[in-house]
């Protein structure tokens, strides 16, 4: 692949953007989030959760290159990926714990941040021996939302999925070609934030709770 081409989709591919979209689609497919929430406080928990747990990891990074913690932002060693990984695990148990005090916050969020959790937990622990793709990651994380999404919220995201696995192979290979991961720290990370996400939402999201 184009050197140019694998660095342009990894930078529109980046985890932050994934992260938004995520976000984005578990607040439009699911009706008792897009349409049981008024839209302030829908644009209130995606602005709080994705500054919370994508952009303070973002500025992070920016400060560990600047003091010299990193050789760059790209945290091509496994090494420096490991401080910026826990952080954002430490965020996202303080949003999850956080909004479970607050008796307002629909189950659904709550079971998403924690399915963000887990899968951030298990790429940490991942990463001290193996360089799992948080690229990936994330995006098969967006995977397994849709799929739920198919599922849970009895609507057909057919025609989302599609494309969404089809950026994600055409982002693995952009990876792979900038040498950036191994195949199989590819396949790892997808399959484990499609799993965890597609797994956790599904079964702990009430029946009950989705008709309302």
């Amino acid at each position: 692949m184009n050197r140019f081409f694998a660095n342009f989709l990894s930078g529109i591919a980046h985890p932050i953007f994934i992260n938004l979209l995520c976000l984005l689609a578990l607040f439009s497919l699911f009706p008792q989030l897009a349409h049981g929430l008024p839209s302030r406080i829908q644009w209130f928990y995606i602005s709080f959760i994705f500054i919370s747990s994508s952009i303070i990891p973002v500025i992070l990074v920016f400060v560990m290159r600047i003091t010299g913690k990193i050789n760059s932002i790209t945290l091509e060693k496994r090494e420096e990926r490991n401080l910026p990984y826990l952080i954002t695990l430490i965020l996202y148990f303080f949003n999850y714990y956080n909004f479970v005090k607050t008796p307002t916050t629909h189950p659904l969020i709550l079971d998403y941040l924690l399915a963000c959790s887990a899968i951030v937990m298990a790429v940490f622990v991942i990463n001290f021996f193996n360089k799992i793709s948080i690229h990936m990651a994330t995006l098969g994380a967006l995977t397994g939302l849709l799929a739920v999404a198919n599922y849970a919220a009895s609507m057909d995201t057919r025609l989302l999925l599609i494309p969404v696995i089809l950026v994600s192979g055409l982002v693995a290979s952009a990876r792979y070609s900038l040498k950036a991961h191994q195949q199989q720290q590819l396949y790892l990370g997808y399959l484990l934030g499609f799993l965890l996400m597609f797994v956790i939402l599904k079964f702990t999201i009430n029946p009950i709770i989705l008709e309302l």
